[in-house]
Order: C-alpha cells, then sequence, then structure tokens
C-alpha cells in the first residue's frame, strides 16, 4: 500500500563519456516508474572498482531529493492511495514538486506608473519617494519581495539621517547639508511607498481564485510615523498690511512673490500650483479645480472664486493672453515658481525685518483671520472656501446646492479688514 521512492544508477544508461543520470525508482501496488533527474555524476565521482566515491555529493543531492518526494507523498490522503496508479502517484508528486512561477515585480518601476496618474501635485512627492527609496538600496530597484518589515524599518532611519543635499543652480555644485529631514518627509515618503504596495497587492492578488502572489503585507505589522502637528504658519494683519503698503515700492522677484501672495490670500489661500495653471476667468469670477484635492472630491475639487476689485488690481499686473496670470512664462513650473515665491518672500521679510514665512501662509492667514473676532466667519464656511476634503460626509450634502455667494461674501470680508489703498 505504502509509496517507496529509491535514486538509483542504471549502468545501462551511462554514456559513452562516462557520465550518467540518477533516476528516481516510485514503486506502489507492486508497480515501478522511474522519474529522470538533471543530477549527473562524471568518471571522477567513480573508484576504480567502479563505484560511486563515498564523499560524492551526488550522492547527498539524490538522497534529499528523494526526501523531497516522500514529504510530497505524504500529502495524499490514506483512502485515496489505495486507488491511485503508480502514474497518478507520481503525477501527483511532481505536481508537488514544482515550485510555482516566482512572482517578481520592479516596485520602483511599477511605482513610477501609479505616480504618474497621480495629480501634478501629489505626483513629485511618490517620484521623490522612489528616487529615495532606490538610493536606500545603492542605486537599484528593489523587487517588491524586498519591501519588508526590516527594510521599512531601515528605510525610515535612512530617510532621517540622509544628508540634504543642495544644488547651486547657477553652478550646478552640490554640497551636503548636515540637516536632518523632518518628520514630514519621513511620513509622505513611507505614506506613498504603503500607497503603490497596496495598489499592487489589489491589481495583482485574485482572491476569488485563490491567488495571492503578493500575500504578505508589511504594512499590517510596520506604522507609517504620523505627520507632525505643524506650527501655525498664519502671519498677522499688521505684516499683510505691510506688505500692501510696500508692495509698490518693490521690484523683481520681492515685487512678484509680496503679489503673488497678496493675490494668494485674496483668493482664499489659492495654492501656487493652481496660480500658475489656471485659466478660467470670467466676468470677475476665476474658475479652477484644486489641483491636492481634485482626485480625493466627488465635485473635482471644483472652485468658483469672485475677484474683488482690490485683487484685481493687483492681478492686472500679470495679466495673460492664454492663462489667468503669466506665470507660466516667467517659470518652467509650479517647483520652479514656488520656489522663486519663497525666496522673494524671504528677501522681504529680511528688508522689513519680519519673521520669515513662506507663501503657504497665505492660505493659512486667510483662514485664522477668517475664524478670529474681526471676521467671526462660521467654521464650515472656511472649510469650504479652502476646498477641503471634509472628514465626515453628512446625507444632506447630496442635495444642497452650495451657494457661492456665501463665501463670497465671506472672502469680502476678510479683505475688508485691510486698507487696500
Amino acid at each position: 500500500m505504502s509509496v517507496t521512492f529509491k535514486a538509483i544508477l542504471f549502468d545501462h544508461h551511462k554514456k559513452e563519456d562516462g557520465t550518467n543520470f540518477f533516476r528516481i525508482r516510485v514503486t506502489h501496488q507492486r508497480k515501478q516508474k522511474y522519474i529522470k533527474t538533471n543530477i549527473c555524476v562524471v568518471p571522477e565521482d567513480y573508484t576504480r572498482s567502479g563505484n560511486l566515491k563515498r564523499d560524492c555529493d551526488k550522492i547527498q543531492l539524490a538522497e534529499d531529493l528523494v526526501d523531497r518526494m516522500i514529504k510530497a507523498s505524504n500529502e495524499i490522503d490514506t483512502y485515496k492511495l489505495k486507488s491511485m496508479t503508480v502514474d497518478e502517484v507520481v503525477a501527483f508528486v511532481e505536481a508537488k514538486m514544482v515550485e510555482p512561477d516566482a512572482f517578481r515585480l520592479d516596485f520602483v518601476e511599477y511605482g513610477r506608473k501609479i505616480a504618474d496618474k497621480k495629480s501634478a501635485g501629489t505626483a513629485p512627492v511618490y517620484h521623490t519617494s522612489l528616487n529615495a527609496l532606490v538610493r536606500f538600496f545603492k542605486g537599484r530597484n528593489p523587487d517588491i519581495k524586498e519591501i519588508t518589515v526590516r527594510n521599512l524599518r531601515k528605510f525610515e532611519e535612512f530617510i532621517k539621517t540622509e544628508p540634504v543635499i543642495k544644488v547651486n543652480w547657477r553652478t550646478g555644485e552640490s554640497k551636503k547639508l548636515k540637516k536632518e529631514k523632518g518628520g514630514r518627509s519621513v511620513s509622505q515618503y513611507l505614506g506613498a511607498i504603503r500607497h503603490i504596495y497596496k495598489e499592487a497587492r489589489r491589481e495583482f492578488n485574485e482572491p476569488d481564485l485563490g491567488k495571492f502572489p503578493i500575500a504578505v503585507d508589511p504594512f499590517e505589522y510596520y506604522s507609517v510615523p504620523k505627520i507632525p502637528a505643524a506650527r501655525h504658519r498664519d502671519i498677522s494683519v499688521e505684516t499683510i498690511q505691510r506688505m500692501i503698503d510696500t508692495r509698490q515700492q518693490l521690484e523683481g522677484r520681492m515685487r512678484m512673490a509680496v503679489d503673488a501672495f497678496l493675490i494668494s490670500f485674496g483668493l482664499q489661500g489659492m495654492n501656487a500650483a493652481d496660480l500658475f495653471t489656471c485659466d478660467k476667468f470670467k466676468d470677475g469670477i476665476l474658475c479652477y479645480r484644486r489641483t491636492k484635492t481634485s482626485e480625493r472630491r466627488d465635485d473635482g475639487a471644483e472652485m468658483f472664486l469672485r475677484v474683488e476689485e482690490c485683487i484685481r488690481k493687483i492681478m492686472d499686473d500679470y495679466k495673460d493672453k492664454e492663462r489667468c496670470f503669466d506665470y507660466h512664462r516667467r517659470y518652467s513650473n509650479p517647483g520652479t515658481f514656488t520656489t522663486a515665491l519663497n525666496q522673494g518672500l524671504a528677501r522681504w521679510c529680511n528688508m522689513y525685518k519680519e519673521e520669515t514665512f513662506t507663501f503657504y501662509s497665505a492660505r493659512h492667514s486667510w483662514a485664522t483671520i477668517g475664524r478670529s473676532k474681526r471676521c467671526n466667519i462660521d467654521k464650515a464656511l472656511i472649510t469650504v472656501g479652502l476646498c477641503h476634503v471634509s472628514d465626515s460626509k453628512n446625507a444632506d450634502d447630496v442635495y444642497i446646492r452650495l451657494d457661492w455667494e456665501t463665501v463670497w461674501d465671506a472672502n469680502a470680508k476678510i479683505l475688508a479688514v485691510f486698507d487696500w489703498k
């Protein structure tokens, strides 16, 4: 009843050059079948008397193969084995012995495809994260099986401690700065890696068919660090008023940066990337889709802004035939535009002895002033004005059409705090 396996060498199978291959003899119900192997012995493996040398490593290989076949045959149900022929037993064992095709996926290459589907504001974060991952793996693209809990922990430490490289755009010279990346970078990089991994599992695993080429999810055991609570980056009413008062005395990049800041503030904290790309302005209404949240909102993050007269006067200095502003003619992409804005604002802060702030402070300041005692605007209206993704959806939201004039009036109330001259 039992199945037996034995490694055998047949003299009559020996070739002219003296090589021979082990065969595995399978015996079941007094019937025998032979399985060919690729374990080859050569003349040097024999003694002068024609026997295999005791220390021949091919013997151990054959015995290991026999052990694996015995282990595979043990999976046959005892009562099912009674009705099986030796051919069926061999077929079962060989099917078990054949390793499934190893699933391979270039994680970086796959991740770039995912990144390219993201919005213009999000895609760079994914590409930067993947670039860091390649550096962590010393210049090579890792397979998805290498995205393990241990490697994720090491990658987190790598992100924190990797030197920041500053490149002089004029000379091309690079310089290492002894400065650790902040918690925001760690969270963003690893958050992008997590999303790519989960997308791969969703695409390649087939639960209905019982196929799980990416069976393990390391993010069940590794938690992506949370983004540290940001320090409030709003600036005072007095500082914004000083920007209004001094803008006409400024020149070059400093003037452009201050004006763009005021335009953003007057357009409810509109992001630099959206100022760069927006192209719909008609009858005093500027329309755009907020890049950062367009893919996360059912309405595509579409915004309608009534441009107040005080802001329109500043906008006139940056008119363009194709888009709302001529920034795209001054800079090649939103990234270089944002860098120029922050450089110009830093120069202004230095000139007027103000604490340094960035372009994004326009958005924080609009919301903070709107909620202050000066304006006392409802928090929900501020959220709508910022085009945030709501954490909770009320069923009534589906049926209530937004009255944009309520947002416009709130913005006008905030702008009225200042003397626009």
